[in-house]
């Protein structure tokens, strides 16, 4: 069963294309075929105007139809297009979705905070394996305009809670200098500690696995492994101790844009958000008192990718 899944967020639009073996959609098994990302920065401007785009619309819709051209290419027999916290809030969302599904001949869904949750929470932990499917887990997605942080024991998930800051958002909203004073550093932090303490308040003091899925924590695990091109397969389920997450945070959030963009594995549109995203890990690497982090590259389109296949099984059914 092939599928595919193309995730709208509020910095980059992500495509996955994927074989699940054996015609269970939450099995161990899943296979990439393709996968792809283009910054679109959706959310760009979203905290002061409350609205999205119409010209980052219109490009967002440009490409999610190339990427949809491109599934249909490999074979993906039903594709799921959804997008997150950008139109979620937007006073204009749900005509930009519609906007966006006019100009790929795509389908759009809204995800709900609760099922962006639910899905990133169980494709991580299935993508991570049994190493973790034992464990008390926090598993948390640090977007472009929201975090989604979620709780549970193995596949069974227990709390979460949508954060309205993302990456881009928290950029936008802190606007500290090039590169930061030691003041707009303390204050930065002080204000992420604040919101965390207050989002999670009715999660664990501590866990034992604390997995991140997005661009930040990708960058972080790329750094620490020193790769020169970025690898996914090479990244999925690394490891990463407390002490080297803070040193290589320490040295984002102090380095300038410029140096940011000369890192080798810093994709198209991240140098300039990387340091504030790279803070929230920070902050969640205390709240949560974890001894390291690990590093997934299975978010939420791989849900997304799980949740075509249950609809196209579904499908098959009723014909």
């Amino acid at each position: 069963m092939r599928v595919g899944a193309i995730d709208i967020g509020s910095n980059s639009v992500r495509l996955l294309v994927a074989d699940l073996p054996g015609g269970d959609p939450w099995g161990a098994d899943m296979e990439t075929v393709a996968r792809a990302g283009e910054a679109c920065r959706l959310g760009k401007g979203l905290h002061e105007t409350g609205r999205v785009d119409e010209a980052l619309v219109e490009r967002a819709g440009t490409i999610v139809h190339e990427f949809m051209r491109r599934a249909r290419s490999l074979g993906a027999r039903h594709v799921v297009a959804a997008a997150t916290a950008a139109l979620r809030r937007a006073t204009n969302g749900a005509a930009a979705a519609e906007r966006i599904s006019e100009v790929s001949q795509v389908p759009v869904r809204i995800l709900s905070e609760a099922d962006e949750a639910r899905l990133v929470y169980r494709a991580v932990v299935i993508g991570l394996g049994q190493s973790v499917r034992g464990s008390q887990s926090v598993v948390f997605d640090l977007g472009g305009g929201s975090t989604e942080v979620a709780s549970g024991v193995g596949e069974r998930l227990g709390r979460w809670t949508s954060l309205p800051f993302g990456a881009v958002t928290l950029t936008e909203r802190l606007g500290v200098s090039d590169p930061p004073t030691e003041a707009e550093l303390a204050a930065s932090r002080d204000w992420v500690r604040q919101e965390l303490m207050h989002g999670c308040a009715s999660f664990p003091d501590r866990v034992a696995v604390l997995a991140g899925v997005g661009g930040t924590i990708t960058v972080l695990a790329a750094l620490e492994a020193g790769m020169n091109a970025y690898d996914p397969t090479l990244l999925e389920g690394a490891f990463m101790p407390r002490e080297r997450v803070l040193s290589l945070v320490d040295r984002l959030v102090r380095a300038t844009h410029e140096e940011r963009r000369a890192m080798p594995v810093m994709g198209e549109g991240r140098a300039d958000i990387v340091g504030t995203g790279a803070l929230v890990v920070e902050g969640l690497l205390e709240r949560f008192q974890a001894p390291g982090l690990i590093c997934s590259t299975q978010g939420l389109r791989y849900g997304l990718a799980r949740l075509a296949g249950e609809e196209w099984r579904a499908l098959q059914r009723e014909a």
